[in-house]
């Protein structure tokens, strides 16, 4: 396939990197010192699961008509979405595929409002990545999975072709029959985990260890679960239950990307996270309190 990634950090430049070493005529957009360490030195991978390798493919800063592709992964974050839309959208033809696999609530709209919903997947990604720096992306090791699928659950042919296409790299692409209520579960996961984390400084063992701080974890989870019934999303009856029990699970190894942007100074992806519950809690009628407090407070 003709893959291009949008936004080229730890999961576009990983899943990328694995696509173009497999074959796949890979194109990246990616910027700032990242763009120039990969056109200078290519894009260096450590990877457990894939070993470590080095690739040196087409990057560019904003794509053109040759760019046009079957494949298009948008993995910026959710506040560079304006830019990369325009940097993209001159390889959006009429057989192109989008999957964004942004965190957060929205992305989905905002891709199908510029290109058409017919365009546009959602997914979730569950990879332990980071740029360790510029040009260089770590595998940290755990699962490589990704969740996405058709908006009515059909498994199509299109479908199909990408599940495929990332089987063979190693990645457990799971084609979802309700892939709403994956997005939202793993929404509600991560403003769990991102905002508790930054809001209190702390790791996920300090905050779910600490019962003060455990409970205002579940009452974020419960805030966004009411907005979700609100909005008629099918989450599982005890999704809170559920996701307090997988924050506890990992908690020894979590880490919050949030967090790490929020002590390097960098912009935070609060508008589709925390901040989007409030702002759906506002439209829906749907009181969330604790939110509230976290994202004015991060902002």
């Amino acid at each position: 396939m003709k893959i291009l990634i949008v936004g080229s950090g730890g999961v576009g430049g990983y899943l990328g990197a694995v696509l173009h070493r497999n074959g796949h005529d890979v194109t990246f957009i990616a910027r700032g010192k990242h763009l120039e360490a990969i056109r200078t030195g290519g894009l260096q991978i450590e990877s457990v699961a894939s070993g470590n390798f080095i690739i040196c493919p087409t990057v560019l800063k904003k794509a053109d008509a040759s760019c046009e592709a079957d494949l298009i992964l948008f993995c910026v974050k959710g506040y560079d979405n304006p830019g990369a839309v325009e940097a993209m959208s001159s390889a959006v033809g009429e057989g192109t595929t989008i999957i964004t696999l942004q965190n957060g609530i929205g992305s989905g709209d905002e891709l199908a409002g510029a290109f058409g919903c017919q365009k546009v997947l959602v997914g979730a990604a569950y990879i332990g990545v980071a740029v360790k720096m510029p040009g260089t992306v770590v595998e940290l090791g755990g699962e490589i999975r990704i969740v996405s699928g058709e908006s009515d659950g059909l498994e199509t042919p299109r479908v199909q072709k990408i599940r495929d296409a990332m089987v063979d790299v190693g990645v457990d692409f799971v084609v979802s029959p309700r892939v709403d209520v994956d997005i939202w579960s793993k929404f509600l996961f991560i403003c769990a985990l991102s905002g508790m984390m930054c809001i209190t400084g702390g790791t996920l063992v300090e905050v779910l260890d600490t019962m003060e701080t455990s409970i205002l974890t579940r009452r974020v989870l419960s805030e966004g679960e009411e907005v979700a019934r609100a909005k008629d999303i099918g989450l599982p009856v005890d999704v809170v239950g559920d996701l307090m029990l997988s924050l506890e699970d990992g908690k020894q190894t979590s880490m919050s990307s949030m967090q790490v942007d929020l002590k390097n100074g960098k912009p935070l992806e609060l508008d589709v996270l925390n901040g989007a519950i409030v702002r759906m809690g506002k439209e829906l009628g749907v009181e969330t309190p604790i939110n509230e407090f976290i994202t004015p407070c991060l902002t």
